[in-house]
């Protein structure tokens, strides 16, 4: 079986915590059949899929010379969903500003490309997945998405690379990490 990985940005647990009140409020009437545990929340800048030790080696190399920019704050501002409002593939909390975190995302980007991975081609829709694949039936007109918002901000100071392990707990294991400069 394949190696997967990923990069992202990883929440600490009181935003965690926060955000799980969300997810269990929509439990109540979402029917997903996945709700990350949350200790799984982040938010991805790039996926990596199946990667080789080659590979990630490149990777690292290539990491040590990335600039990836100066730490910053995001809000988590709504929640919203991919895919049909009936039968969401995807429900999710997005967060904002978007300037500070796509630039990021370019420079993560970059990184990868540099060392031979494969670019996303489809535009980069930052987000935290509270809850994954629909149970069961159509919802009468659009979901009750609430008006949300964290009373927290998000520090976003270091980037991580996640080795995924499916059906283990830690399910996403860091095993790269990049600090971004302090202000």
């Amino acid at each position: 079986m394949s190696i997967h990985y990923f990069i992202g940005i990883g929440l600490e647990a009181s935003i965690q915590a926060a955000l799980a009140d969300w997810q269990n409020e929509l439990q109540a009437y979402v029917p997903m059949k996945q709700w990350p545990r949350p200790e799984e929340f982040h938010i991805t800048l790039q996926f990596l899929g199946s990667t080789t030790d080659q590979q990630l080696d490149k990777l690292k190399q290539a990491w040590q010379t990335q600039q990836f920019g100066k730490a910053f704050e995001l809000e988590a501002v709504s929640v919203d969903v991919f895919g049909s409002p009936k039968q969401p593939r995807v429900i999710w909390a997005g967060v904002q500003p978007h300037d500070p975190l796509h630039k990021l995302h370019q420079h993560v980007t970059a990184a990868t490309a540099r060392a031979g991975f494969e670019q996303e081609t489809r535009p980069y829709r930052p987000h935290i997945t509270l809850g994954k694949r629909w149970g069961a039936g159509d919802v009468e007109g659009p979901l009750p998405l609430p008006e949300k918002q964290l009373s927290k901000r998000i520090l976003v100071d270091k980037v991580t690379v996640y080795r995924i392990e499916p059906g283990k707990r830690p399910k996403y294991v860091p095993v790269l990490v990049k600090d971004l400069e302090k202000e």
